[in-house]
């Protein structure tokens, strides 16, 4: 082979050469455009993607255990949630009336709510009589500065002649009341037994 010859295959190889080479540059260019398309190329970079353009990113919410200036909702204290407050009774805490005696055992004073109190007599009812008596809500009114108030027990019970029983009549008042009276009434007699408030009222538990 002349020289000629080989200096003519050697031009003419060259070209491929050329042409095989834009081509693996071409299809490298389109598989990191590819990679990068897809995030793969984001994620190994070690940035956080950014968001498109057409998105607003939404602000982040951060929740506390207690707003500074937040109070707790004492209205919703339930009765075994709050104080509670004994009330001494003065002498008389006993009475008659007719052929029943009525001897008050216990006051009890508790937080109903915020604005009421809850005012309960543990009672006990003894029925000398030969005929049978109610011991019951209706005998009993308790006069908060001086205006008559229902009980809310609900206490409705048939005492037996010659027989005795306890219950508890139960009252809810303003927490403002100034002065109350326990007013009982049996047949045609009614006595009232004054109840001294404690100047410290029970207060709901935080």
């Amino acid at each position: 082979m002349t020289d000629e010859q080989k200096s003519q295959k050697w031009w003419q190889t060259v070209p491929g050469l050329l042409s095989a080479t834009a081509g693996l540059i071409t299809a490298a260019t389109g598989m990191i455009v590819a990679l990068h398309q897809t995030g793969f190329l984001d994620k190994d970079s070690g940035h956080a993607p950014q968001a498109p353009s057409g998105s607003l990113a939404q602000p982040e919410t951060v929740q506390s255990d207690a707003a500074p200036n937040a109070r707790p909702n004492t209205a919703s204290s339930s009765k075994s949630e709050v104080a509670q407050t004994s009330i001494a009774l003065a002498a008389g805490s006993e009475v008659r009336l007719g052929n029943a005696v009525y001897k008050i055992l216990a006051v009890q004073l508790d937080r109903y709510n915020v604005e009421k109190l809850s005012l309960r007599f543990t009672v006990r009812m003894t029925n000398n009589d030969r005929y049978p008596v109610n011991f019951w809500d209706e005998s009993f009114r308790l006069l908060v500065d001086g205006a008559p108030l229902a009980p809310v027990s609900g206490l409705n019970k048939l005492l037996h002649s010659r027989s005795a029983e306890e219950g508890e009549i139960e009252f809810v008042i303003p927490v403002t009341a100034q002065s109350v009276a326990l007013k009982i009434e049996h047949l045609n007699e009614s006595t009232e037994i004054p109840i001294n408030l404690p100047p410290q009222l029970p207060l709901a538990k935080p």
